[in-house]
């Protein structure tokens, strides 16, 4: 009989330990809710989708950085093809720097303008 009580201590104290353990959780998430998903999105690209569209061959590199998908080496690439080339006319033209294909196109296409 002894056994089977300690059984039943065990159990009744591991029950009681996970819902305090429950308990503290949901008690720090509505101290510290989670942030919503929308404001967790990287705040330039919002930012360009409310400022309108950004001018390839006007943009600065912390300007192009901010476009989804590129980062500091295809925001260079970009400032690079601009000086020996000229300014963009075309898709071809930006699909003929190198690191940008149709992928990062499609992505960062609404966000710009030549």
């Amino acid at each position: 009989m002894r056994k089977q009580t300690r059984r039943w201590t065990c159990l009744l104290l591991g029950a009681a330990a996970a819902a305090a353990v429950a308990a503290a959780s949901f008690a720090l998430r509505a101290v510290n809710p989670p942030a919503p998903a929308e404001l967790a999105a990287p705040a330039p690209v919002r930012a360009l989708s409310t400022a309108g569209p950004l001018d390839l061959n006007a943009a600065s590199a912390q300007e192009l950085e901010a476009l989804p998908g590129v980062g500091p080496a295809l925001a260079e690439n970009l400032l690079a093809w601009r000086a020996e080339n000229g300014p963009f006319l075309s898709e071809e033209d930006v699909l003929a720097v190198p690191g940008i294909g149709p992928g990062i196109w499609e992505r960062i296409r609404p966000f710009i303008t030549f």
